[in-house]
């Protein structure tokens, strides 16, 4: 099975039941301690676990329970993912595996929960390693490199954000700001950043220095979460939301066919594109997708983003147990 030497959630995964393919569920557990490095700035004041570092544990309890030890396999894709409660400092984060064998592929049912309750439902498909990845062909609405991104001489799409800018519409700090210019900006349409991935990234930290290219891949959660923050700028534009304990908590609903392509390593500059499909009230669907040195890295069929009041999420307190 293959594995990205670093990550983004420094806790332990156990094995609490190994489980049967068929049978019954394995079952992991992983202690998310108050000294995670990602509630530093996931956010200020209000820590709460990033949605797609659960997606993480999910996959880190997948290859914990692999059903076919030794065999090589890749994550292909998150196919689905729904979050339904938030994930504290101090939590025990469950997760319920169900594996099953389809089309020569395996996939798995992943119930995450903490002692309050449902977390987080989530559906991985693993291929062999080595076996066909999503096109890397330039997807709908991508330009490649000298292509202009917008017509000349027309300023809405010409908007340009700074990484201090950035930080005046996003809550998000070090070590998860995760963008580092926003290059255009089309309001209520789409958006494109950039995230420059350095040898010095905190996800290298511990990496001992015989470590392999394979180990220095750049987490492929951490970079759906970058792509969402470019994303997030479409909705904070018109409505900042620097401090999530006097405005909006900004949370992640869920995520369809997210598909990692090749690993991002250090070194490279990755462009997210992401376009705003739709809007009911305080929810915002997008799509889109991500590429480094003219290849596709990411694709996201679909990314359903929410806001809701800090008071709305402050009754929720960490359980530690189940």
């Amino acid at each position: 099975m293959t594995v990205t030497a670093c990550g983004p959630v420094d806790g332990a995964v156990e094995v609490v039941d190994p489980g049967s393919p068929g049978k019954r569920p394995a079952r992991t557990a992983v202690r998310i301690d108050a000294t995670e490095r990602v509630f530093a700035g996931h956010f200020p004041g209000f820590p709460v676990l990033p949605g797609m570092c659960v997606v993480e544990c999910a996959h880190r309890g997948a290859l914990a329970t692999w059903p076919e030890p030794g065999e090589a396999w890749a994550l292909m894709a998150v196919e689905s993912s729904r979050f339904t409660g938030p994930v504290l400092p101090g939590d025990l984060l469950t997760c319920e595996i169900a594996w099953s064998r389809e089309d020569g592929a395996w996939r798995c049912r992943v119930a995450a929960a903490t002692g309050r309750g449902p977390a987080a439902l989530v559906r991985l498909r693993y291929a062999r390693d080595g076996g066909p990845r999503p096109a890397t062909e330039a997807p709908r609405g991508f330009q490649t490199p000298g292509e202009p991104s917008a017509p000349p001489g027309d300023p809405a799409h010409r908007v340009a954000l700074t990484a201090s800018a950035l930080k005046r519409l996003l809550p998000h700090r070090y070590p998860m700001l995760l963008v580092d210019r926003v290059t255009e900006l089309v309001p209520g349409e789409r958006a494109t950043g950039w995230k420059a991935v350095s040898g010095n990234e905190p996800w290298y930290e511990g990496l001992p220095d015989k470590a392999t290219d394979q180990d220095h891949h750049y987490p492929w959660t951490v970079l759906v979460e970058s792509w969402c923050q470019v994303a997030a700028v479409l909705v904070t534009r018109d409505r900042p939301n620097p401090d999530v304990l006097s405005g909006q908590v900004m949370l992640l609903g869920g995520i369809t066919d997210a598909r990692p392509a090749r690993p991002v390593v250090p070194g490279d500059l990755v462009e997210h594109r992401a376009r705003l499909t739709r809007r009911v009230g305080d929810t915002f669907v997008f799509e889109g997708e991500s590429r480094a040195g003219g290849e596709a890295v990411l694709t996201v069929g679909r990314m359903v983003m929410t806001t809701r009041p800090a008071a709305d999420l402050t009754a929720a307190t960490p359980t530690g147990g189940e």
